[in-house]
């Protein structure tokens, strides 16, 4: 059963309105609370007063039928103390979040802990800050701490300036692995110590965790370790990093369909553990005039549809304002309720299908910097994967498990890629073709020249123009045998800019000439490129798409399915509407039946009615 958390601000509840509050809660399905608390109290009145709160607010929540959580900061702290703080790994002091390899604050905060689980709650969940990474301006940590267990760890006396030049750059080597070993090796003992702590309390509190981006490599632990350390005895809670409002602010380039992937991604990587997934749903600050509430809704019915989670922390309310300030999340939540029980009967029992997403959870101590493509790489953007962009705003449908219709792998994924997962057909990017041709595979590449720009690229089979605006390619030279699809006329001369091959062992590859990982994707994403994925697919893996829709920018698709039966799901994560989708099948079906929309099938095609910016359509096709 997919459980709606929502978390609402401790100290506020009172002051906005309990009663509307909970109006509010029952209306947005809430079976879970969460109580947001503030950072660390150094004032002993003042941290007696928050537990007070917590408690007094637990009771009326729990006498109202809610499960309720305390969700605590985990190493932020303001004031006068005598803690070690964070340091990024080029010496800039994180002034409010204390290193966990000071043993000091480790005990202060189970002490602190303690308290929390003294007031009744259910769960102890820690926030976003249980982490290393993205505190500052590069990777952390290398504090005096840090420093001295890396050196006893390596037997040399490293300066930072020293380990920072190795963590950043080079390819795998021991220090970048003892930097990695201390920050996962300190964030573990401050789990154990924090179970520890509650355990003595109540032993079947929960005690959560907020996966963050470094959660999953960066912090030299991963997110589904930590959440099984914190649990204990009792069923491990997890949350997802990726959220609506970044889409919002376009923060590290993620667009709305990017967050969902992002979350499939990490889902993909956990479910096998036994831990209790919710996804990320934040609005924040939460006002709509920051973040719409179709971005959230949008997120909910993509997370819903795929079942990569088994809930949701859905922000629907602002914590700061009167509880009736802001009510537009809850009003749309309860337009779409009726929706919700549509899109599980539609999707649940299938199986996700499209094009397989070769992201490795660990990059990071194996990552190689400078290459001939990437010169320069920050290796806490790593997380990200940029396969899964590219295909999901190309209306390229994606799995994170089994063989899909065939696979992609781009950068430095390719490193660690199987083998014998190139028997299904690749897409890569150059930066994964020359890794691939380092390991002693052939794709094509004889050679890779200088970056260069790319102003236009040139579709051979239908001469079709695209602009590249500044979209970075390099001068390759190609091998015989290799079909090129698209180039580039650049001062360099004629460059491919994508091309078809085939190798003497029979493995199949799509090549973009093009790195991925610069800020200019422009030839990443539009109609030709996401036309060639949907032609070439069938040549690479010997599968066709098991759908596809043409013509539409970041029209969002997912697909399930089930016995002489699929589902689909469209999302417009768009500004304009699109008014008469066509969406072509990988084989003929007989009937349909329609979500939030209307349609027919004709054989492999689905015609629909229109969809709203922001709107959402699903479909059920049988055979």
């Amino acid at each position: 059963m997919y459980k709606i958390s929502v978390p609402i601000y401790n100290e506020n509840v009172q002051r906005n309105g309990r009663e509307q509050t909970l109006k509010e809660l029952i209306a947005l399905d809430a079976k879970r609370v969460f109580l947001g608390c503030g950072i660390y109290k150094l004032d002993p009145k003042e941290r007696q007063k928050e537990m007070e709160e917590v408690a007094d607010n637990c009771r009326f929540l729990k006498a109202h039928g809610f499960e309720v959580g305390a969700w605590v900061w985990t190493f932020w702290l303001r004031g006068e103390h005598s803690y070690r703080c964070m340091r990024s790994i080029t010496g800039k002091e994180i002034k409010e979040f204390m290193c966990p390899t000071d043993e000091g604050f480790v005990a202060y905060a189970a002490d602190y802990i303690k308290d929390y689980a003294r007031c009744g709650v259910d769960i102890i969940q820690f926030d976003d800050d249980f982490r290393y990474g993205f505190l500052s301006d590069s990777a952390a940590c290398l504090c005096d701490g840090h420093i001295e267990r890396i050196n006893r760890i390596t037997g040399e006396c490293s300066t930072r300036e020293e380990l920072e030049k190795h963590i950043t750059s080079g390819g795998k080597n021991k220090y970048r692995d003892a930097f990695l070993q201390v920050n996962g090796d300190a964030l573990r003992n401050f789990a154990k110590t924090m179970r520890k702590a509650v355990d003595e309390v109540n032993p079947s509190i929960r005690i959560s965790l907020c996966s963050c981006l470094s959660s999953w490599d960066l912090d030299g632990t991963d997110a589904r370790e930590l959440a099984t350390i914190l649990a204990g005895n009792t069923q491990p809670l997890l949350r997802l990093i990726g959220a609506p409002y970044w889409a919002v602010k376009k923060q590290w380039g993620c667009s709305l369909q990017d967050v969902i992937e992002l979350e499939r991604m990490e889902s993909a990587w956990t479910r096998a553990e036994g831990i209790e997934i919710m996804a990320e749903g934040d609005v924040y600050p939460r006002p709509r005039t920051v973040c719409p509430a179709s971005y959230l809704e949008g997120f909910d019915t993509a997370i819903r549809a795929s079942g990569c989670t088994d809930g949701i922390l859905k922000y629907g309310i602002e914590y700061n304002s009167n509880a009736d300030y802001e009510m537009g999340y809850v009003l749309l939540h309860e337009h779409n309720r009726e929706l919700y029980p549509q899109i599980d009967e539609l999707f649940s029992q299938k199986a996700s299908c499209g094009v397989r997403v070769y992201e490795s959870m660990k990059k990071i101590a194996d990552a190689v910097t400078p290459t001939r493509v990437n010169q320069t790489v920050q290796i806490e953007n790593l997380f990200f994967s940029m396969a899964a962009r590219t295909l999901a705003y190309n209306t390229i449908p994606t799995v994170y498990e089994g063989d899909g219709v065939c696979g992609i792998v781009f950068d430095e994924n390719a490193r660690n890629l199987p083998t014998e997962a190139l028997s299904n057909g690749m897409i890569l990017d150059v930066a994964a073709a020359e890794i691939l041709t380092e390991r002693g595979i052939d794709v094509g590449l004889e050679n890779i020249g200088e970056a260069i720009v790319a102003p236009f690229e040139r579709f051979h089979h239908n001469n079709n123009h695209l602009l590249g605006l500044d979209t970075v390619i390099y001068n390759i030279t190609v091998k015989s045998g290799v079909e090129i699809l698209s180039s580039s006329e650049t001062s360099h001369g004629v460059i491919p800019v994508s091309y078809r091959y085939e190798n003497a062992e029979g493995q199949r590859f799509l090549v973009l000439n093009i790195n991925t990982r610069s800020p200019k994707d422009n030839l990443l994403k539009h109609y030709e490129r996401s036309r060639q994925f949907a032609e070439q697919i069938p040549w690479l893996g010997g599968k066709r798409l098991p759908a596809y829709a043409y013509g539409n920018p970041a029209l969002y698709l997912q697909c399930k399915k089930g016995e002489n039966c699929m589902a689909v799901g469209l999302w417009n994560f768009f500004a304009d509407p699109i008014f008469s989708p066509t969406v072509t099948l990988d084989e003929e079906y007989t009937s349909i039946r329609c979500v939030n929309c209307t349609g027919s099938v004709e054989g492999n095609r689905v015609r629909l009615s229109q969809i709203h910016p922001f709107g959402f359509a699903f479909f059920e096709v049988k055979k």
